[in-house]
């Protein structure tokens, strides 16, 4: 079965060594597994077995997955944080998918000073998607043996606040600044005192700790607390990965490396298009309920487009809003007529991805135009007609409802004696040229 993501590299051999079972390897693979492929491709599970052998299977799979995916020129985006603030959550700045590549969005290293954090790799695990077993053994191993380094840091915290409000009171009443109050000086009363306080304000404990233990952001709260949140010194609400959590790899996952996909197709007879060449895409899944159908799109399985097209089969204010569109066979029930399934042309816009490492397609519906010069591409249907054109002149471009009189009916005989002798022309120099060619 195909994985989410590889495991293994995939290795490739040119014919001439693979027809002797070179691979590069320690030895020399079977000729009969090896060559009888379409698709020379292989992962290496184990170099050298007790059995002596080399442990191998068909990297076909993933290979030409990735082969596919570049033919769409998709540009991977983070996935859209729906816990912003007010200011970055409007419908019109979501209409703008931002690149994994951007520098504000591609490093690793936690920077100081900054009142977000929008790394995609932290040190510490995702608790929201941690099982029970995995989390219990997480605070077993990882967390309690931190306590006592942990309590340091809050001493140190506390008695840099303490000298803060000292020096602010100072300022205030006139007076020269107090000396700096350091951990040691820290009494177990005050000590212990601070921990009830920060055990009652849950937003600053979690601040702390997700900082100490670098842990992924687990997104915005919700209720009477989000309005303390802006004014904490958190770093969840401006995280990309809050609601949906870090990747396991980077972000473009090593299938794509376009910033953007704001380019203009140029069609050797068209010229520029304002469309991208759509995908074929077959409906895999049919619409269950409130799910939307799936559909594969390049080895890739998607969710339908969303709106008023062919995929949604939505009755509802269509006739006075917008003109009745047919439905596409397969999305209400599976089609087992068709040859090879209902298909369909889409346009992929960008993808991400996922905590598990899968790769989220978005689709969109494609216009008429783009999908009739994709099937004239494929040779499918034609449109364009190349042979000789000949010019054509009206027999009588000025006439009119009433009776023409003397001028206009010798201005006319004028112009249709004319157009005969271009015709006659025509027809003259192309004989002509026939002979010559002949």
């Amino acid at each position: 079965m195909t994985r989410p993501y590889p495991q293994h590299q995939s290795i490739t051999s040119p014919l001439a060594s693979r027809e002797k079972g070179d691979w590069g390897l320690k030895r020399p693979f079977p000729l009969k597994s090896t060559m009888a492929t379409s698709t020379p491709f292989i992962r290496i599970k184990q170099v050298d077995t007790v059995e002596n052998v080399t442990n191998f299977a068909s990297a076909a799979d993933h290979s030409l997955s990735l082969e596919k995916f570049q033919e769409l020129r998709v540009a991977m985006s983070v996935p859209f944080n729906t816990d912003k603030k007010s200011g970055d959550s409007s419908p019109r700045a979501e209409l703008w998918h931002k690149s994994v590549f951007e520098e504000d969005m591609d490093f690793t290293d936690f920077q100081r000073g900054r009142g977000d954090d929008r790394r995609w790799k932290f040190q510490g695990p995702w608790l929201a998607r941690m099982t029970e077993g995995e989390f219990i053994e997480y605070l077993n191993k990882k967390v309690r043996p931190k306590r006592a380094h942990f309590r340091t840091l809050l001493k140190e915290k506390l008695a840099d606040d303490i000298t803060t409000s000292q020096n602010k009171a100072a300022l205030e009443a006139g007076k020269a600044a107090p000396a700096k109050i350091e951990a040691r000086d820290i009494s177990e009363e005050q000590f212990t005192d601070y921990l009830r306080s920060l055990r009652n304000d849950r937003v600053t404990l979690y601040a702390l700790v997700s900082k100490f233990l670098d842990l992924a952001p687990l997104g915005q709260p919700v209720g009477i607390i989000q309005t303390f949140w802006s004014d904490r010194d958190s770093l969840a609400p401006d995280s990309p990965y809050g609601k949906s959590g870090p990747p396991p790899s980077h972000p473009s996952a090593g299938i794509s490396y376009l910033r953007t996909g704001s380019f203009m197709e140029n069609h050797p007879v068209y010229g520029p298009q304002g469309k991208r060449t759509p995908a074929l895409a077959r409906v895999v899944y049919p619409k269950a309920g409130p799910m939307s159908p799936k559909l594969g799109v390049g080895g890739f399985v998607a969710d339908a487009p969303s709106g008023d097209n062919e995929f949604n089969p939505r009755t509802y204010g269509r006739a006075r809003f917008s003109p009745i569109k047919s439905m596409l066979n397969g999305i209400m029930h599976l089609d087992t007529t068709t040859f090879g399934g209902a298909k369909a042309y889409v346009e992929a816009t960008t993808a991400n991805v996922d905590p598990s490492g899968k790769v989220v397609l978005q689709l969109r519906e494609t216009g008429p135009e783009a999908q009739v010069v994709a099937r004239e591409s494929k040779g499918l249907t034609e449109i364009y007609h190349d042979g000789p054109t000949k010019s054509y002149v009206p027999a009588n471009p000025n006439s009119s409802t009433s009776a023409p009189s003397g001028q206009e009916s010798q201005r006319s005989t004028r112009v249709s004696n004319e157009a005969r002798l271009n015709r006659v022309a025509d027809e003259i120099l192309e004989e002509s040229l026939r002979s010559d060619k002949s």
